[in-house]
């Protein structure tokens, strides 16, 4: 398992399938208000989508923050044909980052998400590649 692992850091250098901003216990959704349309932003810009897509995203940006604003768990980013997405489990408080392949580009975006977290001073923690859909393809090879 350890040379898979090795073998694979070595393929893929710093790629990354995902990031998983972690919030604190106590934290509240409502305090994404003011920093989540930066984070849309960065999310949007990295999926290149067309005109059309990008008119439905500001809609989905708006129903995301009325869920924020009712202190309940935003929709995320979810287009179909989109290079990142941006999801909310269920069953806790995270926001994860991810791309269907490993990536540059998520540790790049990742770091771009924490600047505007902290500069609003929202509580989290980051690390990557914790889905379980990657540790089951990993399982697989």
């Amino acid at each position: 398992m350890v040379n898979v692992f090795i073998c694979r850091m070595i393929t893929w250098g710093m790629k990354n399938w995902s990031a998983h901003f972690v919030f604190d216990p106590e934290f509240e959704w409502k305090t994404l208000e003011k920093a989540f349309p930066s984070v849309w932003e960065i999310v949007e810009k990295e999926s290149k989508g067309n005109q059309e897509d990008m008119q439905s995203d500001q809609l989905y940006l708006e129903l995301n923050l009325d869920e924020i604003r009712n202190n309940r768990k935003p929709i995320g980013f979810i287009r179909d044909g989109s290079r990142v997405r941006l999801v909310f489990p269920a069953d806790r408080k995270e926001m994860i980052l991810f791309r269907g392949i490993p990536s540059d580009t998520i540790r790049e975006l990742a770091e771009q998400i924490s600047k505007v977290l902290k500069g609003k001073k929202v509580k989290f923690s980051v690390s990557y590649d914790n889905m379980l859909l990657q540790e089951i393809k990993s399982r697989k090879r």
